[in-house]
């Protein structure tokens, strides 16, 4: 194969698929980015077999010099290409052999290649659902959630998000253990119940490409989630302003398997204590204290012990102590916890205005939530005293 193309574009394009590649190299080619050329269109595509994400966009007349395909180690593919100061870039790779040269301007590059055929897929996707939801809602549940999937964990459900769908719903729930955070969208269609876990890495990217969505849309375009018992396959049409170009992009991932935690079950009732806050005050306290956590000492300490305020404090025999106070609303009696800083504040982080913490006892799950808002409800496991 043999191309000419824009050096932008072809960033941009590379930019869409390029955070699939297998940096574990299982297999080497997984490693590679796989790109087919055609007298028009030229294809990306890059998976490490759990997640695949591949673009396609128009060319212009003249850009195919000759139709074929190879695959090129993707982050060295992509490093040379935002590194070069030409506008044009020719890639050419031919037949029957393990090299590729590119060049642009005075620069020439050579890569080591391996052949497209022998790039394996993860598969094809034939989804028995498809719900429909707006860019702007599928964004805003992701964000409020995602922060609290565990990153490692012999539970490998819980390194997913749990998507729910009931009837006009849909909740999205994530869950390291210590913290849920969970999220509700009304959806414009009713549809059957069902449940799946989409993997972290899926989520991430997924987040990413609504975000370059956003960049040229409005909020309210709608996007189709396919399922079916294996995958989750999204395809998104993205402009590109810049460049003049539309990239047709598509996301498939392997479903995880395994029983998701009931929620619901997790979601405390019948505080006896409560309090509200400012959301920006606690962030600030908690960003000054925070100078004293560390990963040994990750803990601050909230004691509610008036009903107008609350003393927020961190001691570390090593380092030293720090105390604040926050101005807060507290109902019912004294009490004191302790929370992971850096949960909390996560917490916090994706909430506005005024917050309200409802508590039991000092080693019962504490809710945490907005005002006034019942599409967000957040759970954090305080730490033992």
């Amino acid at each position: 194969m043999k191309l000419s193309i824009n050096r932008e574009l072809l960033i941009k394009a590379i930019n869409m698929v390029v955070k699939a590649a297998d940096k574990r190299h299982r297999f080497v080619i997984l490693g590679n980015i796989k790109l087919v050329l055609e007298e028009g269109y030229l294809t990306l595509t890059a998976s490490d077999l759990e997640l695949e994400l591949t673009t396609r966009f128009a060319i212009p007349s003249g850009a195919c010099i000759l139709a074929g395909s190879t695959t090129l180690p993707a982050e060295m593919f992509f490093n040379i290409c935002k590194s070069l100061s030409a506008d044009t870039v020719t890639i050419d790779a031919p037949e029957n052999t393990s090299r590729c040269v590119i060049t642009s301007g005075k620069g020439r590059y050579t890569l080591s290649s391996l052949p497209a055929q022998d790039f394996p897929s993860i598969g094809a996707a034939l989804p028995s659902t498809v719900v429909k939801i707006s860019q702007g809602d599928l964004t805003s549940l992701i964000h409020h959630t995602r922060f609290a999937m565990a990153t490692q964990d012999v539970r490998h459900y819980l390194t997913g998000m749990l998507f729910d769908i009931n009837d006009s719903k849909l909740t999205a729930v994530a869950t390291d253990g210590h913290r849920l955070a969970v999220a509700h969208r009304l959806l414009s269609d009713s549809y059957q119940a069902n449940q799946v876990i989409i993997p972290g890495k899926a989520v991430a990217e997924l987040e990413r490409l609504l975000l370059e969505l956003a960049k040229t849309t409005e909020d309210a375009t709608i996007v189709e989630l396919g399922f079916d018992a294996e995958f989750l396959h999204v395809g998104l049409t993205l402009s590109d302003e810049e460049t003049d170009a539309v990239l047709e992009v598509s996301l498939s991932a392997h479903l995880i398997e395994g029983k998701f935690p009931d929620y619901r079950r997790v979601l405390p009732t019948n505080n006896i204590n409560a309090a509200n806050f400012n959301k920006d005050e606690a962030m600030d306290v908690l960003r000054r204290i925070s100078v004293l956590n560390s990963k040994a000492n990750p803990g601050v300490l909230l004691n509610f012990d008036t009903t107008d305020q609350c003393k927020v404090s961190v001691s570390d025999k090593g380092e030293g102590e720090a105390e604040e106070v926050l101005g807060v609303q507290h109902e019912g009696d004294v009490i004191e916890l302790i929370f992971n800083e850096a949960y909390l504040r996560a917490v916090l982080s994706v909430l506005e205005g005024e917050i309200r913490m409802e508590m039991n006892q000092p080693s019962s799950p504490v809710l945490i939530y907005q005002v006034g808002d019942d599409l967000h409800q957040y759970i954090i496991m305080p730490m033992r005293l």
